[in-house]
Order: C-alpha cells, then sequence, then structure tokens
C-alpha cells in the first residue's frame, strides 16, 4: 500500500529527530521546572542571535504574545498558556504598550535573567555534547540544509495555492 521512498523517510527522520531534541530539552530543563517550549519563549525574550525569527527583528525591546506565536508556529492561546506559567513563576513580566496600551509587551525579569544565565552554561556544554560528532565544516554544510528547507517550508505557507491544489485533486468521495 504505501511504498519505502527516501524523501518520506528523511521527512519522518526529521519530524523524529526534533521530537527527540524536545524530550532531551525538557528532561535538561525539569530541574528548573520548565519545558523545552517554556524555555525557548524566555531564549527569545532574551534576545537570543540563535533563533531565526530574532535574527529577522529588528531590535525592540520586550516581545508581543503574536510575535511569539508566530516564531514557536503555535497558536495564540497556546502561547498564552506558556506564558501564564512563566508570569507565575516570576521569569516573564508584561508591560502596556506605551504607543497601544491594548497591546501588551513581555519582558524577562531579573529573575527570568538569572535562570538563563544558571542554565546556558549546561545548555551549551549539551549541545556541544550532542553536536561533537560533527565537523564545523558538517555542522555548516547541515546549517545550510536547513536554511533551504526552512525557506521552501516558508515559502510554501506563504503561497500554499500549489499545495492546496495537489491536495484538491485526491479523490477521497
Amino acid at each position: 500500500m504505501i511504498e519505502k521512498s527516501l524523501d518520506a523517510s528523511l521527512l519522518f527522520s526529521i519530524i523524529n529527530l526534533t521530537s527527540q531534541i524536545r524530550l532531551r530539552g525538557d528532561l535538561i530543563y525539569r530541574f528548573a521546572g520548565l519545558t523545552t517550549q517554556q524555555y525557548v519563549i524566555l531564549l527569545h525574550l532574551a534576545g537570543d542571535p540563535n533563533i531565526p525569527f530574532i535574527e529577522e527583528r529588528t531590535k525592540e525591546e520586550g516581545m508581543y504574545a503574536s510575535e511569539l506565536a508566530e516564531s514557536l508556529k503555535l497558536s495564540r492561546p497556546g502561547v498564552t498558556n506558556l506564558l501564564k506559567a512563566l508570569i507565575q513563576k516570576g521569569f516573564v513580566s508584561q508591560m502596556e504598550d506605551k504607543e497601544d496600551r491594548r497591546k501588551k509587551r513581555l519582558y524577562l525579569t531579573e529573575e527570568g535573567v538569572k535562570l538563563i544565565q544558571a542554565i546556558e552554561p549546561l545548555r551549551r556544554k549539551a549541545n556541544a555534547a550532542f553536536l561533537d560528532q560533527f565537523s564545523e565544516s558538517e555542522k555548516e554544510q547541515f546549517m545550510a540544509y536547513i536554511r533551504r528547507c526552512a525557506t521552501y517550508a516558508k515559502d510554501q505557507l506563504d503561497q500554499p495555492a500549489d499545495l492546496l491544489e495537489m491536495y484538491q485533486r485526491l479523490p477521497l468521495d
């Protein structure tokens, strides 16, 4: 019924790898009472230059929940739930936007900054242990492949007509 294909195997392997990385992160951040997604939100608010969304963004203080949702590819309610926990724990604060008081900007608190400063050396060490199996040129090549795939995927999401047209032709009746 379903044939083995390199394309499908590659995509499922990427999905599997991202799941394993997330679960690995959950083990690392659990000691701080956080999930990987919550820690990634803290990294966004800290302006981590390794996050593609931060790299492309103009340098502004604080972020909107909608920006986090866009970057994390999560629904707005999903991000709101993650933020509630971070605000309750005292790692994130929200303040009215200076130009539009209906909007709230999110900021790291002093406790959030301290937490990142405590975790970052451990995260760097864990990342290095995970990636030490590759040479610098292999990492750069892998990064180039990921960026190419991400650009193509983003283009499909930005202009989904071709993709949708292909699936609309399916005989599902």
